[in-house]
């Protein structure tokens, strides 16, 4: 292979490796993307969805003068319950199994 004048072997040998580097690169991204699209989602737990047909029916019965302001999931078992009492509002933990509420956080207002 000749040479132009002036091109010393060091730089070409850099150019080549960087171009081996870019497709190693492009090659690794495209195989990691594949695999986490294979993997599927990565809290299994989250994204189940239970029919309501199928949910057991629990009753939770609240202090007087407490009410209810939202509800979300944490675990598969235990609820947070953001409620009012009396004006002061508070997240309590409702573990569903056993019926039992835990004690939570007091929102500061």
């Amino acid at each position: 292979m000749e040479q132009t004048p002036g091109t010393s072997k060091a730089l070409l040998g850099a150019v080549i490796g960087m171009g081996l580097l870019i497709v190693a690169g492009t090659v690794t991204l495209v195989g990691v993307i594949i695999h986490r699209m294979n993997a599927g989602p990565a809290h299994p737990a989250l994204s189940a969805h239970i029919p309501l047909q199928d949910a057991p029916h629990t009753a939770l019965s609240l202090p007087a003068g407490t009410r209810l302001i939202s509800m979300t999931r944490v675990e598969d078992d235990l609820l947070a319950l953001h409620v009012s009492e009396n004006g002061h509002e508070k997240v309590l933990l409702w573990r569903i199994s056993t019926q039992s509420l835990l004690p939570g956080l007091d929102v500061p207002q």
